[in-house]
Formats: structure tokens, C-alpha cells, sequence
């Protein structure tokens, strides 16, 4: 009877899991859809071994067929890093295609996939987490399990805590836990899990800003707790539903990604 009866607790929490995630879907095909959107940003990178580190930069994104995005971002500062790209095409069955530019080369590299882990651009951020920040959503349940794992609460907002656990392909992950808030299913953080009992990485979304209907983070925050470094990130910018072209999304474009960045987005 006590294995019937964490069954079933078990097959609830799978279902409570499923349902929130079905809610978020179900807005982000609705009220919260968007063709496109441009975002300002500056980085800052904090790590004990190094100068504090700063970054401009300029990240659109256009959203393709069942969610295989295109995103581009270029940087405009510091002067060190002006003018290096960064491409990303989405895709719902293989690992996402990445591209980086570096001006001082002239030439676009691939990243490879035992690349994908490494640090981008030195932030706290590896490639592979720029992919998951999307795709964790929208895994389906052949791609990734689902269970709520508990609540908490958020600057003072009630939280469900799902943990997403990837079964098709290796996401550099054991596990993902993704706060949602209860009263409007917003996401507010994101922990990623190795083998070990605490996480190697927690992604915190702040400053959320309802901008043309959509739930907007202004702020983010990256850290590593076992390497008491973080990274935060403040939009100071952010468009939507801009007609963005296809040009800015090709290999091609990131050769003259810091034009693009500064001139018009209409």
C-alpha cells in the first residue's frame, strides 16, 4: 500500500508538472506569441580571479517554424570585443547550430559540440546553456520528464518548482529545476544540476516588465556558486515584432554584424 501510495504521488506530481508547462505553452502560442524581438544589453562579469568585465551587445531573435529560432548577437563594446558575432538556428530534433565571429580573424568558426560547454565570450554562460534557455520549455514529455519537486516563494510571489530531466540527448545537464510563478506562470529561475546535490549553475530572471502583453526580465543573473563568480545582465532595450529580415540571420551577416547592431531596427 506505501509503494501504491507514493505511485501515486509520483504520477500527481508528474501531472501538476505537466499542466503548468501545458499553461505556458498555451500562452506563448497566444497573448505572449512574437514573430520577433531586438534586446540591448550590458553585461557584467564578476569572478574573484579576474578584473571585473564588462560587454554591449545587441541580441535579436526571430522565431521560425515550431520554435526553431534564429538568434544573432553582435557586440559593440568594450573595444576588445567590438565588432565579435555570435549566431545560433534552433532546432526542435538535433542540437542547435552556433557560429562565432572574431573581427581580429576575419573569419566565421563553428562551434563544435565538445565546444558547447566552454564559457561564452567569458561569462558565466557556457554555448550550450544559450540554447537551453528556450528549449526547456518547450521539451515535450518523449524529450525531457517532468515532476514538481516543491514551492517556495520569489520576492514574494508563490513559485512551483519543476525539475526537467532530459532523456533524448545529453544537454550537458543530469537536471534542470524551472520556477514558475503560481498566479501567472512566469518564469523566475532556472538551477542546473550536475551528479552532485547542489546546482552548478542558477539562472535568476528579475525586473519582470509585462512590454506589448509579454512577461519581459530586465534583469538576469548567472551564477557558479562553487566558483563564486556570476554574471548579470540589464536590458535597457526591448522590441518586439520589428519585421526583422532574413539578412541578419546567415553566416554572411556576421561579418557585418556591427553595422547592423548600429544602425535602424525599423
Amino acid at each position: 500500500m506505501l509503494l501504491l501510495a507514493a505511485f501515486r504521488d509520483a504520477r500527481a506530481e508528474d501531472a501538476a508538472a505537466r499542466q503548468v508547462l501545458d499553461r505556458v505553452k498555451q500562452l506563448n502560442d497566444t497573448t505572449r506569441d512574437w514573430k520577433d524581438l531586438t534586446r540591448r544589453m550590458q553585461i557584467v562579469v564578476k569572478d574573484p580571479r579576474s578584473p571585473e568585465r564588462t560587454r554591449d551587445l545587441v541580441m535579436r531573435t526571430r522565431r521560425g517554424d515550431d520554435r526553431e529560432d534564429k538568434t544573432v548577437v553582435v557586440f559593440n563594446g568594450p573595444p576588445a570585443v567590438r565588432g565579435t558575432a555570435f549566431l545560433q538556428f534552433d532546432h526542435r530534433d538535433r542540437d542547435a547550430e552556433q557560429w562565432l565571429y572574431l573581427p581580429e580573424l576575419r573569419r566565421v568558426r563553428k562551434i563544435t559540440s565538445s565546444s558547447k560547454n566552454d564559457s561564452f565570450m567569458g561569462t558565466d554562460f557556457s554555448y550550450r546553456d544559450l540554447e537551453l534557455l528556450t528549449d526547456v520549455v518547450e521539451w515535450t514529455e518523449e524529450e525531457a520528464s517532468s515532476r514538481v519537486v516543491g514551492t517556495e516563494k520569489i520576492d514574494g510571489q508563490e513559485v512551483t518548482l519543476i525539475e526537467r530531466v532530459p532523456v533524448v540527448k545529453d544537454v550537458g545537464y543530469e537536471r534542470i529545476v524551472v520556477a514558475f510563478t503560481k498566479d501567472d506562470v512566469v518564469m523566475r529561475r532556472m538551477e542546473f544540476y550536475g551528479e552532485a546535490e547542489a546546482p552548478m549553475k542558477i539562472l535568476d530572471l528579475d525586473r519582470i516588465e509585462v512590454i506589448d502583453q509579454i512577461p519581459t526580465a530586465r534583469g538576469l543573473r548567472m551564477r557558479q556558486p562553487a566558483e563564486e563568480s556570476e554574471t548579470t545582465v540589464d536590458v535597457s532595450e526591448v522590441r518586439y515584432n520589428q519585421d526583422l529580415p532574413d539578412r541578419l540571420f546567415t553566416e554572411r551577416a556576421l561579418q557585418r554584424g556591427l553595422d547592423d547592431a548600429e544602425g535602424s531596427d525599423e
